[in-house]
């Protein structure tokens, strides 16, 4: 599967796949999102919002018949890839159920006050995750 940008046309069907694994599709509009694509239909997919040399990693997904599987951890590495083909250095993530997953792939935990200010543009940073542990990773 190859990662390929979100158009117009598609944005419903991620945005569906994003409220069946339970993640709202808030703020979005400053993002960058990916998706997988196989016979048709979107099995995974995420999101990037970019600041400069640095990214926020959201809307990590994937449909639940494929889930299991390891597609979390290719897709995780592809979402990498990208970021850094856009010149970024660093990515920031906030999650409240998959510390555990980024964890194992690298990110690390860090303090909401350690974050780049410019985070604090992104709508994810407030109302929407307000509680959120935030977790980074350099890529370079």
């Amino acid at each position: 599967m190859q990662l390929e940008p979100i158009t117009s046309d598609q944005q419903s069907t991620f945005e569906q796949l994003l409220s069946t694994v339970g993640l709202g599709n808030e703020g979005l509009a400053t993002a960058q999102a990916y998706g997988w694509w196989q016979d048709g239909n979107l099995v995974a997919c995420g999101a990037i919002e970019k600041y400069g040399e640095f990214g926020l990693l959201r809307s990590v997904a994937i449909t639940p018949t494929q889930q299991g599987q390891g597609l979390g951890a290719t897709l995780l590495k592809a979402l990498e890839q990208q970021a850094q083909r856009q010149g970024m250095q660093t990515l920031y993530l906030l999650t409240t159920s998959a510390a555990h997953f980024f964890a194992a792939h690298d990110y690390q935990p860090i303090e909401r006050s350690a974050a780049d200010e410019r985070l604090h543009s992104s709508a994810q940073w407030g109302a929407i995750c307000s509680s959120a542990s935030l977790m980074v990773k350099q890529l370079v």
